[in-house]
């Protein structure tokens, strides 16, 4: 675990499950570590600082890398960005999505299986990154049927679209009582031959919300009324 330093105030954490969704982000690491078999990229933005992690993909993974960004200290908030399938006509290839709930949705039964972003982090999000917004259903296995594209889009109202890790990040984030919020990007239409789709569009979408964040850390910044804590204390 990193040593806090007195009187910083502590970095975000930003979780994609594959190397392309951290954008540009990348680029801007000034220092890289292995924590846990886990590389950890930190990057300064602005006044603010983010330590970022590819968890690969499934929701395993990315409950894993969150707790481990967690530990390391990154405990302003968490950012989970990267790409999506839409479960609505709505929902083209190109659209952003920023997430209003998680669940998992591998169960009969959502109950203990939900969690609901920050609202102040979602709003600030959403201020700076325009989009839609509506539910991230997370599974363990990406959405490439019909049927399974109706079975979901019936089951929740409004907006909504499917990944692999949104919902197990939140829950980390929950029980460690750390904020967080997600944004992601469609890539195809969570149907058959939705495999063809992503990979036509993955390279121009994958890294589309996490080049949003450097915009969100600056407001974020500017609004003395959002407190951040400090490193090493608790939220």
């Amino acid at each position: 675990m990193q040593t806090p330093t007195d009187g910083a105030r502590a970095p975000f954490a930003l979780l994609s499950a594959l190397p392309q969704e951290l954008g540009t982000l990348r680029e801007r690491a000034t220092a890289r570590r292995r924590v846990l078999g886990l590389e950890i990229l930190e990057i300064p933005v602005g006044t603010m600082r983010v330590l970022a992690a590819v968890s690969g993909v499934g929701k395993v993974q990315a409950a894993r890398t969150a707790t481990i960004l967690f530990a390391e200290g990154a405990r302003s908030g968490l950012f989970v960005v990267g790409t999506c399938g839409g479960l609505r006509q709505s929902l083209v290839p190109g659209s952003l999505v920023h997430c209003t709930r998680a669940a998992q949705t591998d169960f009969v039964r959502l109950e203990g299986r939900e969690s609901a972003p920050d609202p102040h982090l979602l709003a600030t999000w959403r201020e700076v990154a325009p989009g839609s917004a509506g539910w991230f259903l997370t599974a363990d296995r990406p959405v490439l049927s019909l049927w399974r594209r109706l079975r979901l889009a019936r089951a929740f109202a409004g907006p909504c679209v499917a990944d692999m890790e949104t919902a197990a990040a939140a829950a980390a984030a929950a029980a460690a009582k750390i904020p967080w919020a997600a944004l992601r990007t469609v890539t195809d239409r969570s149907t058959e031959g939705g495999h063809f789709s992503f990979r036509a569009n993955f390279a121009a979408q994958a890294g589309r919300a996490a080049d949003t964040v450097p915009a969100l850390l600056e407001r974020l910044s500017a609004l003395p009324s959002y407190g951040l804590p400090v490193d090493g204390a608790p939220r």
